[in-house]
């Protein structure tokens, strides 16, 4: 039996018990939240038999196999790093931290300490994606030369997941202070995960963020002032050579949560586009499509989601390729977004 404890019990955690619960051989001993009502009801709600608030007192009682740290962005470190401590494996919510300076401390004492270590980057459950990604890594579209990326959503402009004027939910996603880093941290590093994941590592940014005026008084509402970044575009370069472009807003009326990317190759071309389907990429491949210019469907079968893949990381012994390491380099990209925007000028991304 694999036990799994649960640090973090709000929306996101739902989805993780849900899916740790229908894998054979695991079983969820123990949360912890800072809310004890919190983290009481989610235990009743998914029959979990240990409660905690301190996420220490747990490390030091429960006999844990796994980890799931689903908590706030500046606590995946201090969390993760004292699992790690403990011998404990750690799947750990995107972003892996909220500096890169603590993403390689994570990733270093993973790896002196041989602890399975593992980033939910969730449309990685795509199986589409990971079929997509292992086609172009096996050279079938020849050299990478152009890459275009997108994520785009509207909840800015549209009110499809609720107003974000009357919702805290959505107005921390707007204020730095309250430790948002805009559009690019909360699914940047999603965008920048599902690039490097088809194209291989990204060498240099060129990138410029955006806050725009939102039509609010004092461009306050409460206690949260407005001036996280909504928007960004960035030119990259590939240490493979080719060159493309990744961007992403909250003002894209007409996508709830559209993900795309467009690689072309000197020998063909591949697609994933999360709006048509999880389970499916389209190609140009072959002398007749080349030709043309004709794209196929390529329907996939089922892959392990992420849930899956960290516990067979933990029953093998072997880190997923969704590892801190890649999660490191992720943070990397989102560093160098800033510090690009920043300067005005591209900037080599260091891991």
């Amino acid at each position: 039996m694999i036990n799994i404890g649960i640090i973090g019990t709000g929306g996101m955690a739902h989805g993780h018990a849900g899916s740790f619960q229908k894998i054979k051989g695991v079983k969820i001993v123990a949360c912890c939240d800072i809310s004890q009502e919190r983290a009481q009801a989610y235990a009743d709600k998914f029959g979990i038999p240990s409660v905690y608030t301190d996420y220490r007192e747990m490390l030091n009682k429960e006999d844990l196999d796994g980890l799931s740290n689903v908590t706030i962005d500046a606590m995946h470190a201090p969390i993760s790093l004292a699992a790690i401590g403990k011998k404990i494996a750690v799947l750990c919510e995107k972003p892996i931290a909220t500096t890169l300076d603590d993403a390689r401390k994570m990733r270093d004492a993973a790896r002196k300490a041989r602890v399975i270590n593992m980033v939910n980057f969730s449309y990685r459950n795509s199986c589409g994606l990971q079929a997509a990604a292992k086609y172009a890594a096996a050279g079938n579209i020849g050299r990478i030369l152009h890459v275009e990326s997108s994520y785009l959503q509207s909840w800015l402009v549209q009110t499809a997941w609720g107003d974000w004027h009357t919702n805290p939910a959505w107005q921390w996603r707007l204020s730095t202070k309250h430790g948002s880093a805009g559009v690019l941290g909360d699914v940047g590093c999603h965008i920048y995960d599902m690039t490097a994941f088809l194209c291989g590592d990204i060498s240099s940014i060129f990138c410029r963020l955006e806050t725009f005026d939102k039509g609010v008084k004092g461009n306050r509402i409460g206690e949260y002032l407005l001036d996280a970044n909504d928007s960004f575009v960035a030119n990259i370069g590939l240490k493979a050579g080719g060159i493309g472009v990744v961007h992403s807003s909250r003002w894209a009326t007409g996508h709830h949560n559209s993900l795309r990317c467009r690689v072309y190759g000197d020998q063909g071309a591949v697609e994933i586009d999360l709006d048509s389907g999880y389970d499916i990429y389209r190609v140009v491949k072959g002398a007749t499509a080349m030709k043309k210019g004709a794209w196929k469907v390529v329907q996939c079968p089922p892959t392990p989601n992420n849930y899956e893949r960290f516990i067979r990381a933990i029953k093998s012994g072997k880190n997923d390729v969704s590892d801190f390491a890649n999660g490191c380099k992720v943070q990397a990209y989102l560093h160098s977004s800033i510090e690009s925007s920043r300067l005005g000028k591209p900037v080599a991304v260091s891991f």
